[in-house]
């Protein structure tokens, strides 16, 4: 058995690979106090992984390394970072070790399910996307706030801004709260229009994924998991 994990900037998610088969998906939130409380609970209970596969982009790298070894000390550890060349994508970055593990993890996987040229948005802690032609070539990509990360930048910034969940029809607003709400709508369709000038499907990933293909209504593939579905890739 493998074990595959995707540590992100807010939520740690891990799958097991045996027999070339992901397992369900499961997650923890990496800012809370009893992170690796958490972790230990739920990981205790697997047997010892062969190996350890890993995305990270957060800055827990140290942390959750020295805790793998304590938990699992003869599996081997392998934290993945961007390639060149690999699994049919020519990375676009002239460095490529530069380009966030978790965007390259995710076009890896993408290339693999699905043909055509295509745009992959990766709706986290931060929006990014990623445009690859029909060859596997990367054109390159964008990397936009995430949606929560938006508003709390306005609420940070500026005087009696508050923060709201609320939704609102996409369009001009004759409140502060609808405005900001479409304000970050709006940047997000602009975003997404920019990189489907260039492709002919466009695939979500990512934990706000569902509801921004909802308010946005667009023509999506989701694919929820696809930096794990990247690292099996790795790992096979």
């Amino acid at each position: 058995m493998k074990l595959l994990i995707d540590s992100g900037n807010t939520r740690l998610k891990w799958a097991t690979l045996e027999s070339d088969k992901l397992s369900e998906v499961s997650s923890v939130v990496q800012q809370s106090d009893s992170f690796l409380e958490s972790l230990r609970q739920h990981w205790t209970v697997l047997a010892t992984p062969k190996s350890i596969v890993i995305s990270c982009v957060s800055g827990s790298r140290v942390q959750l390394e020295s805790f793998l070894i304590e938990l699992w000390p003869n599996s081997d550890l392998n934290f993945v970072q961007s390639a060149n060349i690999a699994h049919g994508i020519k990375n676009a970055y002239f460095n490529p070790v530069k380009l966030g593990v978790d965007r390259w993890l995710a076009m890896i996987a993408a290339k693999n399910e699905y043909t055509g040229s295509l745009c992959i948005v990766d709706c986290g802690t931060a929006i990014t996307l990623d445009c690859l032609d029909e060859r596997g070539q990367h054109l390159g990509g964008m990397i936009l706030p995430g949606w929560n990360l938006m508003q709390q930048s306005l609420h940070k910034g500026t005087a009696n801004l508050e923060i709201s969940n609320k939704t609102y029809p996409l369009g001009l607003a004759n409140n502060t709260q609808a405005a900001i709400f479409n304000g970050r709508l709006a940047a997000v369709k602009g975003f997404i229009e920019m990189g489907m000038a260039q492709s002919n499907q466009l695939i979500l990933t990512g934990g706000d994924a569902e509801f921004l293909n909802k308010e946005l209504q667009l023509s999506a593939v989701l694919d929820l998991n696809l930096v794990l579905k990247g690292l099996a890739l790795e790992a096979i």
